[in-house]
């Protein structure tokens, strides 16, 4: 084994210090397994079990870096399913997860404003979502022990029911809808939360009709140049760094804020 070979079994664990970072070892790990697992013809039902606590866990982490990142948008500590914050955090029930992402959404969208469209779309893939939810039946013994005990160490029932069965084909497919729409959700009011950032860094900034016409996009001299030879092109100048788009009847005004680019709608 050579000396690169070698060090790409050396893993610096302690730098996955962020559960967004988790989540997408998981996520991986998860695809990797699906992958590469099919190769070998064998069943599914000898992996079945750690499989499912490695894709609960992704699904679980993936849906509490939702809720954290919409919370400081929406503004509201009023919590749906949870008493408080520790619950959520603690909690390891996807079906209650999930219910907290889905108002968490719904409480930005009707802040900002957001289309109709938006929301139809994460209608769509959400319903997919609980079918995934309902298929894994997970809370905090599922997939990591045979049984549920209660307080005194006394067996409840089974974790999981002995005629429970899953086709990993539907799973992988439901899985990748799930993916969308932790990843999509948030970015789709992407142009509403970066408006809310720049706002919030320039509290002095009185115009903006509070979304931008992109989601930001990092800063270098020359990329904006490129982007202003493009408006040029594409929209009507009124000013400097203004441009009127005539199908939208939108105006747009480019500002620079901490390496970023932010073409906001005004």
């Amino acid at each position: 084994m050579t000396r690169q070979e070698k060090d790409r079994y050396i893993a610096w664990v302690g730098h996955s210090n962020e559960n967004g970072i988790i989540w997408g070892q998981h996520e991986r790990l998860f695809e990797f397994i699906y992958d590469e697992y099919s190769k070998t013809k064998r069943r599914f039902d000898e992996i079945s079990i750690p499989t499912l606590s490695i894709l609960s866990h992704a699904i679980e982490l993936g849906l509490k870096e939702n809720i954290k990142f919409l919370k400081p948008y929406h503004g509201s500590n009023i919590l749906s399913e949870f008493e408080n914050w520790t619950l959520l955090i603690k909690s390891h029930d996807l079906k209650k997860l999930s219910k907290e992402f889905k108002t968490a959404y719904y409480k930005l969208h009707k802040q900002v404003k957001a289309s109709k469209e938006d929301k139809g779309i994460f209608v769509e893939y959400y319903k997919k979502f609980q079918t995934l939810i309902e298929l894994l039946e997970r809370n905090t013994e599922t997939y990591r022990y045979a049984f549920k005990i209660d307080n005194n160490g006394n067996t409840t029932k089974e974790s999981i029911s002995r005629l429970k069965k899953i086709d990993f084909i539907e799973l992988k497919e439901l899985f990748d809808n799930a993916k969308s729409l932790l990843i999509g959700a948030v970015n789709s009011l992407g142009i509403y939360t970066d408006f809310i950032d720049y706002k919030k860094g320039n509290p002095n900034y009185v115009k903006g009709k509070g979304y931008l016409y992109c989601q930001r996009l990092h800063y270098s001299e020359h990329f904006l140049e490129q982007r202003k030879k493009q408006f040029d092109e594409q929209f009507t100048k009124v000013g400097d760094n203004k441009w009127f788009d005539t199908k939208s009847g939108e105006n747009y005004e480019i500002e620079v804020w901490e390496e970023n680019i932010y073409i906001i709608a005004v």
